[in-house]
């Protein structure tokens, strides 16, 4: 689904989806950030104490009932009306075009639409949208090949080359439990020898001597 807000003479006639507008009376492009409010040592990195806030686009609209073409309905504000509440009520992000910027992702959390006895048979209304902010995972597949091997790395050659911020998880180091039972380091566990049955009743007779049981 794609909103078409249309701003300047970028783009040949303003539309909301499949909705044509009159006119785009007013953009607002909002970018904001928050900002940490405790104190920041020195040398740290500025950037991680700063929040951008998603994306917010607010915008102003005119449909009257004045047919743009002989295919238009006749009532145009009430056929705007009614599917301006079907885009709001479908809960879907849609994608906005405006003459300054395109805006993906987009959820619509105000829909206004005031009506007084000015506005005739039109249909003005006020719509503003915020960024959905999309977290990508990636996938990561255990090497079946090698069990000491841990996880090994899936990550597209495209999302590497860009550049994107995505966890890596790394292979075992060197001196891992992998290593040390290859080469036949003792890790910890006691090699087990055989007792002969000759030797075992004396054995037993000490630890019961030891202990004091008769």
């Amino acid at each position: 689904m794609v909103l078409s807000l249309l701003f300047g003479k970028k783009y040949p006639s303003p539309k909301v989806g499949s909705i044509d507008l009159d006119v785009t009376i007013r953009e607002e492009h909002r970018f904001s950030s928050r900002v940490t409010n405790y104190p920041i040592e020195d040398g740290t990195i500025i950037s991680d104490h700063i929040i951008n806030e998603p994306d917010v686009l607010v915008l102003v609209g005119l449909v009257s009932d004045t047919p743009l073409s002989i295919f238009s309905p006749f009532n145009r504000s009430i056929d705007a009306f009614n599917r301006l509440i079907a885009l709001h009520q479908s809960r879907q992000p849609v994608t906005v075009v405006t003459g300054l910027k395109v805006y993906q992702n987009m959820a619509i959390t105000v829909l206004d639409v005031p009506r007084d006895i000015k506005t005739g048979q039109s249909l003005t209304f006020t719509i503003e949208l915020q960024r959905l902010i999309i977290d990508t995972s990636v996938r990561l597949q255990l090497d079946q090949g090698n069990v000491f091997g841990g996880v090994q790395n899936k990550i597209p050659r495209d999302i590497v080359a860009s550049n994107a911020n995505y966890p890596l998880i790394q292979n075992d180091p060197v001196n891992s439990l992998k290593d040390q039972a290859s080469s036949g380091i003792n890790v910890g566990v006691q090699s087990l020898i055989s007792v002969q049955p000759t030797i075992l009743p004396n054995v037993l007779a000490s630890k019961n001597l030891i202990l004091g049981v008769v």
